[in-house]
C-alpha cells in the first residue's frame, strides 16, 4: 500500500470518526422525545388493557390492538420484529451478507503463482 493510499485512508477514517462523535454530541444534547415519567410499567405489564391506545392508526393500530390475537406474544416489540416484520428483517440480513461477500470478492488480493498481481 502506498503512502498516498494510507494517508487517504487515515484521513477518511478520522473524518468519519469526527462526524460520528459530532452527531452523538448533538443527539445527546437534544431534548428527549418521550421521557416515560408518567407510565406505570409494572401496571402496564400486568394489565395492558388499561393502556390508552386510542390514538394509534394504520399499521400501529393493528400491531397494538390485535397483537395478542395475531401473534400470541405478550411482548409487542418482539412480535413486531419477529412476526410482523420477520420477512423484512430476513431480507435485510441477506442483503447485508451479499454486500459483505461482494466487497470481499472485489477487494481481495489475488496472487498468481505466489506473486501479487498489480490491479491498480
Amino acid at each position: 500500500m502506498t503512502k498516498t493510499k494510507k494517508l487517504v485512508l487515515t484521513i477518511s477514517l478520522v473524518v468519519i470518526l469526527a462526524c460520528g462523535i459530532w452527531a452523538s454530541v448533538l443527539m445527546g444534547g437534544s431534548a428527549p422525545t418521550y421521557d416515560g415519567s408518567k407510565v406505570d410499567v409494572v401496571g402496564l405489564y400486568e394489565n395492558n388493557s388499561n393502556y390508552d391506545n386510542s390514538k394509534a392508526d394504520g399499521a400501529a393500530a393493528i400491531m397494538v390492538n390485535q397483537n395478542l390475537e395475531k401473534t400470541a406474544s405478550d411482548n409487542v416489540v418482539f412480535s413486531v420484529v419477529f412476526n410482523f416484520r420477520g420477512y423484512d428483517t430476513l431480507g435485510e440480513s441477506f442483503i447485508l451478507i451479499a454486500g459483505v461477500a461482494g466487497c470481499l470478492v472485489i477487494l481481495r488480493k489475488s496472487k498468481a503463482h505466489g506473486e501479487e498481481s498489480d490491479h491498480e
